[in-house]
């Protein structure tokens, strides 16, 4: 996958209930020059409480997660940044957060 000065960084986090954090972040290509503030607002229109989702349910990895039955499924968005690293993802950012 190729490099671009406008790849947009989709950043997220997994929280467990002992307040552990684990750290992802996927890498989309952005054909159409959405900004991150623009990306931004059109995913938190899209999640639960503005803030939380089901990885599972839109591609996202999963983290190993410990079997505390009081662990969420959730996961947590964090932000969309401009990027020049190379893409992890196949699929552009408006078909990602369409996922949701």
């Amino acid at each position: 996958m190729y490099a671009s000065k406008n790849n947009l960084k989709f950043e997220y986090l997994y929280r467990d209930a002992g307040n552990y954090k684990q750290f992802g972040e996927l890498v989309f290509s952005n054909p159409n020059n959405l900004s991150a503030e623009e990306a931004d607002l059109k995913l938190r229109a899209k999640l639960i409480d503005k803030e939380y989702f089901y990885p599972s349910q839109v591609g996202v990895p999963k983290f190993d997660q410990s079997d505390f039955e009081f662990d969420s499924e959730w996961y947590e968005f964090s932000r969309f940044s401009l990027t020049n690293q190379n893409l992890t993802e196949s699929i552009s950012i408006e078909t990602f957060i369409s996922n949701f």
